[in-house]
């Protein structure tokens, strides 16, 4: 199968996954790197544009949206709409770009003097950055799209066959805005938008993929271990920048001094919230939960609150169909604890909290099925972190928090946050500040 790009001038595609009947929706791309290179020249846009003046057009795009049709944002919730409104902020955007960039985001529009250094130095577009989206949070393509433009890049989005068209339909709807700059010009998103292409093409197809492969300047990757392998494997640029969002497990920690009557439900439906947001299919979703013993509130009276917690999520974020697979998944994981511990769950397959006594990080079963265990020290946690652990979610005293990040940290983890904040996209991310990955330094002596 060639390679495709997508046109559709319909508000809404006849479906959001990229199949048969949807593939009409683009056009065959018969000269890719011809396609490339018009990309680049469209890349001027962002000459006279400063990173302040994307950011000003980002801050108006969210308060624009929420002013949307509700059509429109039934299919923002696809995306995480609250969240990614908060992201497209300036101050959430400012500080990023402050993190990635030296501490500067100016260096992104003139030469700027660097004190450690004692030069000028400019942070230049790599140029064209290919995007490979994964199709179970597809608000990460957005996100990731928005990064590769605020560095004043090119982007290329290799949309995933599931839900697909949800990411390039949503991003199309900037094409009617504009923002003044600050020299008084305009930036408008029909010119942001000459700078993006959503396509598609069979992951079968080598031929294809390595032909965008070799058109890269950076591949962003995104998906999991087969998914990743197999972009890696593509022929390359030999200089291309390489960022890539593996698979990841991720948990929380519940220390038994910082849990009680008083703040039990709270801390339960922050847990339920985060495993519901993406049906548990990012990477910074909780599988399992150790909940310490020896406090006012035992393990097994948290699972119990998790459960009413589960319940009162699902109201919040309602949850997707699903599938027979996951559904049968679902009853044998029951079936095989009823004996082995408790099982609080849905009528329904909506949700499931286990609770049993097993030692180590249960095996995910995604679809909102959260495993709750028993621990005598939150330290004993650490012996089951590794290099595949993203985040941790942890409710302790400080004093013990930092010790177990520490700790945490030597073992190859990543990130620790606050329950009820696991799913927040924020710096740095799987490691990485990816604004800093999207650009090269160049520099001239005084």
């Amino acid at each position: 199968m060639p390679i495709f790009l997508y046109e559709s001038k319909l508000d809404r595609p006849t479906s959001w996954n990229i199949d048969e009947n949807t593939i009409q929706q683009f056009r065959e791309i018969e000269n890719y790197p011809a396609e490339i290179l018009r990309l680049k020249k469209n890349m001027c846009v962002f000459h006279d544009v400063s990173i302040g003046d994307i950011m000003n057009f980002f801050d108006e795009l969210a308060r624009s949206w929420t002013s949307e049709t509700p059509e429109v944002l039934k299919t923002f919730s696809f995306l995480g709409s609250a969240f990614l409104l908060s992201f497209l902020r300036k101050r959430n955007l400012l500080r990023l770009a402050r993190a990635a960039l030296r501490g500067n985001p100016e260096y992104m529009d003139t030469f700027s003097l660097m004190p450690e250094l004692g030069k000028h130095v400019l942070a230049q577009p790599r140029g064209i950055i290919t995007h490979w989206i994964a199709g179970n949070v597809l608000n990460l393509g957005i996100i990731s799209l928005i990064q590769g433009i605020l560095t004043k890049n090119a982007n290329v989005l290799k949309l995933p066959a599931n839900l697909g068209l949800i990411v390039p339909t949503v991003f199309q709807t900037i094409s009617n805005l504009e923002v003044k700059t600050k020299k008084n010009t305009r930036i408008s998103g029909k010119d942001i938008l000459k700078t993006v292409l959503f396509i598609y093409c069979s992951k079968e197809d080598r031929e294809s993929q390595g032909k965008i492969s070799l058109e890269s300047d950076s591949r962003v990757i995104w998906g999991g271990e087969q998914a990743v392998a197999s972009v890696m494997s593509l022929p390359r640029k030999i200089d291309c920048e390489d960022v890539v969002f593996g698979p990841r497990y991720s948990l929380a920690v519940i220390g038994k001094d910082a849990l009680g009557q008083d703040n039990l439900d709270n801390i339960a439906f922050k847990l339920a919230m985060d495993a519901s947001m993406f049906e548990q299919r990012a990477c910074s979703s909780p599988h399992t939960v150790f909940v310490e013993t020896g406090g006012p509130v035992s393990p097994l009276a948290f699972a119990q609150a998790l459960a009413h917690g589960m319940q009162k999520a699902i109201k919040r974020i309602p949850k997707h169909k699903t599938t027979a697979a996951e559904a049968y998944s679902i009853v044998e994981l029951r079936s095989e604890h009823l004996f082995s511990g408790k099982v609080f769950s849905s009528r329904g397959t909506e949700w499931t909290v286990i609770y049993s006594e097993d030692k180590g990080l249960a095996a995910p079963c995604y679809s909102r099925v959260v495993f709750v265990r028993p621990v005598s020290n939150i330290e004993k946690v650490i012996e089951d972190i590794d290099p595949s652990v993203q985040t941790i979610g942890v409710h302790a005293e400080s004093s013990r928090k930092f010790k177990f990040a520490r700790n945490v940290m030597e073992r190859g983890g990543l990130r620790i946050t606050e329950i009820g904040k696991m799913n927040v996209y924020d710096y740095p991310w799987d490691g990485i500040f990816p604004m800093g990955r999207f650009v090269r330094w160049v520099s001239i002596d005084q």
